[in-house]
């Protein structure tokens, strides 16, 4: 007997639109001055939604400022299907990514933050805490906000939102495409 899971998996869509962005300060100021810069976190976001058969159709640098963020992620939900933000998720008073986003979910997806904390946890112990991982809903898109280290990207994706986001989009769509 097959469960309702899986039933929903398979009705989900398998191939979804990404929006990817790094939310980075002394990256958007090197980018903006023409200056040459790297993206570990884009860059391996991109490779891994890319891998999983998923396409990208936004990747932009972003400043950690309220309003730059926001507003991008309003033009974002037409565009695409899933958006994730890396970067800004701490405790750093610079760090300000949920609460550019967290206004804006319809509904906040609280087990993602809990098992990205969970999983991080497991690998590096008490200082997962220290993340503010967050997901949530939007107009029928799916919301996460990661940390900026590669290794929280990774988790993150291979873990959590690749196997789940066409599941998730699906449901937030009330069960449709």
């Amino acid at each position: 007997m097959r469960s309702s899971v899986e039933e929903h998996r398979e009705k989900s869509p398998k191939k979804l639109k990404y929006a990817v962005y790094t939310v980075s300060s002394s990256r958007f100021k090197a980018m903006k001055e023409g200056k040459e810069f790297t993206d570990p976190t884009g860059d391996l976001a991109v490779k891994l939604i890319e891998s999983a058969g998923n396409s990208v159709v936004i990747r932009k640098v972003l400043p950690d400022e309220i309003f730059s963020i926001r507003e991008e992620l309003k033009s974002a939900l037409n565009e695409a299907d899933v958006i994730v933000l890396c970067g800004g998720t701490g405790l750093h008073p610079e760090d300000v990514t949920i609460e550019a986003v967290s206004d804006l979910f319809e509904k906040e997806i609280t087990g993602f933050g809990e098992l990205f904390r969970y999983l991080s946890f497991k690998e590096i112990g008490a200082a997962a805490m220290l993340s503010r991982a967050a997901g949530g809903i939007c107009r029928g898109k799916a919301i996460f906000c990661l940390p900026g280290s590669t290794k929280g990207v990774e988790l993150a994706l291979r873990e959590l939102i690749l196997p789940e986001a066409g599941h998730v989009v699906w449901v937030a769509r009330g069960y449709e495409g």
